[in-house]
Parts: structure tokens; C-alpha cells; sequence
């Protein structure tokens, strides 16, 4: 077998060790969260009909909130992405290269990229809408549709808040957590393991955005969601630090979460009803901004390098 066939296979098996890991950390997460459901809140996540799910159920929501967080973040993706490198022995901070430091500017950038990419994910989020199955597939199409729907339903009641109290909840659950613990499993152990093995950047990126897309199981979805993970994935290499792409993917989500929680004062700009879709301009201006956001940041660190290693030779 050539270097290339040993290679592909050296990192099939390291990235189905990881799957291991995902597995079994993630259904102790779902049996612990299921243990603590029932001690606390009363409620059995096995025996929960999530179409029948209202606002009134406030116990159930509470126990899914604290399912997502044990089992669906901490359990299948933190705890595989810190026991990871010792796995395949690679230093954890080689691995999230959370040493290196970020300028201001840089920081801010990268978080504005977040925003300024919203036309563009909403345009490719319509567009990945109108996508239909052969009609062979038909059935299929309108069963996975229902799916997708009944799941946008039970979100919108999970991050759905009338209190500040609640808001803060809704944004530790569904931004705080999400954001450092994908971020640290799919841009800081897949993306980078990937780059190590075959060492071009793209591939991995694209890897990893690929891999964070099809974990959320939207196929409507995919499209937008595997764009903000390319995103991301430039904003971790180029910024050479794990906290850019936790910050951005928090305030991504954060943002979604106070649309929610501020829909009705929102309401009068036509600029966050469901259906606005942006002109093309504003989706091409969209893609150019971020696109100059992630080479800035890139210019940006790489000037830096330099000028400590002249300072270094001085």
C-alpha cells in the first residue's frame, strides 16, 4: 500500500475512535441528563412526545434544555474533543492553538463577519428550501419536510422566553454552550486534524464544515449552515486561535435567540419578518465582506508574526 492509501487509512481509524468517543460520551450524556430529569423536573425524556410539546409544558422544555446541555453539547462534543488529542497524542493546545494571542481589531472583525455574512446564510437558506428530491422520492421529500418543520416548532417554544431570567437561560443553553463546545470539537479537533494529515487547509475546512452541517441533521438547512461553518473554519486558521470562531459562533447564535425573545418590537422592520429576503446586491456585498473580513484578519496576524520575529532578531 502507497503513503497516500496509509495515510486515508491512518485517519479513518483515528477519526472512527473519535466517532467512539462521540458515541459513548454522548449516550452517558443522554442517560445522566435522563437521571437528572427525573430527580429534579419529574419528567422521563424516554416518554416524551415532542409533537405534543406547548409552551404550557414547562418542565419538559426545561428538561430538554438541560438534555441539550449535558448530553447533546458536554457529553458528544466537549468531552470527545479534550480526551481527543491524548488519544492520537497531540498536545491539546497544539490542537485548539488557544496560545496565540488576538489583536482588538482582529477580534472585533471577526465578529462583525458574523453579522455582515446574514444576508448571504438567509439567501442560501431560501435557496436550500426550493431544493425538491426526484419524484421518485417524493414520499420522502414530504416526510423529511414534516420532520423539519415539527423540529423548527419545538425550537422556537425551546428558545422562546418571557422574562430576562429566562432569556439568559436560553442564551447560556443554546449560544454559550453550543459555541464553545462545537466549535472546540469540529473547528478545533476535526478541522485541525485534518490539516495535520493532509495538510491543506480548504480540505480540512471544508471537511469540518461539512461534518458540522450533517450533524444538525437539517437537510434544508445544509447549505447556510455548511457556509457558516467554512466561515468559521477561516476564522479559526487564520486568526490561529479557537476563541475567534467561539466568539463569532456565540454571537451567532445569541443574536438568533434575542430576534426571538424581541420579535414583536422587531416586527415593524420588514428586515426580520420570516419571509424578507434580501436583493442580490445586498447577498453579493454579503459574501465580499466577509470574504475581506477573513483576509484581514489573516494580513493582520501574519504582519504580526513578522514583526515579532524582527523584534526577536533585534
Amino acid at each position: 500500500m502507497d503513503q497516500i492509501g496509509r495515510r486515508f487509512l491512518g485517519y479513518f481509524g483515528k477519526m472512527l475512535i473519535l466517532a467512539g468517543m462521540v458515541l459513548v460520551f454522548g449516550s452517558f450524556g443522554v442517560f445522566l441528563s435522563n437521571i437528572l430529569t427525573k430527580l429534579f423536573l419529574g419528567v422521563d425524556l424516554s416518554t416524551i412526545d415532542f409533537s405534543a410539546i406547548k409552551k404550557e409544558d414547562v418542565q419538559m422544555i426545561a428538561a430538554l434544555k438541560l438534555y441539550q446541555t449535558i448530553g447533546g453539547g458536554i457529553g458528544m462534543f466537549l468531552v470527545p474533543a479534550l480526551l481527543f488529542p491524548a488519544a492520537i497524542k497531540y498536545p491539546i493546545h497544539v490542537m485548539f492553538m488557544n496560545k496565540n494571542r488576538i489583536d482588538v481589531k482582529s477580534l472585533f472583525v471577526g465578529i462583525l463577519s458574523i453579522i455582515l455574512v446574514t444576508p448571504l446564510i438567509s439567501w442560501l437558506y431560501q435557496l436550500n428550501q426550493q431544493m425538491h428530491f426526484p419524484e421518485s422520492w417524493k414520499e420522502w421529500e414530504i416526510s423529511i419536510k414534516n420532520m423539519e418543520a415539527q423540529a423548527e416548532l419545538l425550537t422556537n417554544l425551546f428558545v422562546s422566553a418571557d422574562t430576562y431570567p429566562m432569556l439568559l437561560l436560553n442564551i447560556f443553553v443554546v449560544a454559550l454552550v453550543p459555541a464553545i463546545c462545537e466549535e472546540l470539537f469540529f473547528r478545533g479537533i476535526i478541522l485541525q486534524y485534518t490539516r495535520f494529515i493532509f495538510d491543506k487547509e480548504w480540505i480540512a475546512v471544508v471537511v469540518s464544515a461539512i461534518v458540522f452541517s450533517g450533524f444538525h441533521g437539517q437537510f434544508y438547512g445544509f447549505i447556510p449552515r455548511f457556509v457558516l461553518g467554512i466561515l468559521l473554519g477561516y476564522l479559526f486558521l487564520n486568526s490561529a486561535n479557537i476563541l475567534l470562531p467561539i466568539l463569532a459562533h456565540f454571537v451567532n447564535n445569541a443574536l438568533a435567540v434575542l430576534a426571538v425573545f424581541y420579535q414583536k418590537e422587531l416586527a415593524v422592520f420588514e428586515v426580520f419578518t420570516p419571509d424578507y429576503q434580501f436583493a442580490w446586491y445586498w447577498v453579493v456585498l454579503s459574501a465580499l465582506l466577509s470574504i475581506a473580513a477573513i483576509w484581514y484578519i489573516k494580513n493582520t496576524l501574519l504582519q504580526a508574526l513578522l514583526n515579532q520575529s524582527k523584534n526577536e532578531l533585534l
